[in-house]
């Protein structure tokens, strides 16, 4: 539900996703983990998604990360989600999966399918574009 808000529409896509997974399970390669495998079927499917609806979706943090200890406060978990949702959408990507999903910048770039050095560039870029929109926003953080 990161990609796209609407419930429904998410349980479509992982749908479509597991589907997919299995109609196209000759072509997974164990040289790759399947939790990367998955999610690169998972993200272009959002992608799909979204150019066949022309709605821009942004990213929302789970409320398993609030419960976990991650936003302590609801101040900081709403103006995360608000400046997360100003990011391009390749800069939101590379956050979410790097700080959210715990994965690694490897995995990422399989997922985005893009390099390991541009990936690296990009998660650099995104968190320092979002650490200016904190800052610009009036966030304050130790």
């Amino acid at each position: 539900m990161r990609y796209i808000k609407d419930r429904e529409i998410c349980e479509d896509i992982a749908q479509e996703a597991f589907a997919a997974v299995f109609v196209y399970r000759d072509k997974y390669k164990p040289d790759m983990s399947f939790k990367t495998w998955l999610f690169s079927i998972i993200h272009n499917k959002c992608v799909d998604y979204i150019r066949k609806n022309r709605q821009l979706q942004s990213i929302r943090i789970e409320d398993e990360a609030i419960t976990g200890g991650l936003f302590e406060d609801l101040d900081t978990r709403i103006a995360l989600e608000r400046e997360m949702g100003r990011l391009k959408p390749n800069y939101r990507a590379i956050i979410q999966m790097v700080e959210f999903e715990d994965m690694t910048i490897k995995e990422a770039a399989k997922v985005l399918g893009i390099s390991e050095v541009h990936a690296r560039v990009l998660n650099y870029r995104a968190r320092k574009k979002l650490h200016a929109q904190l800052v610009k926003g009036g966030f304050e953080y130790e």
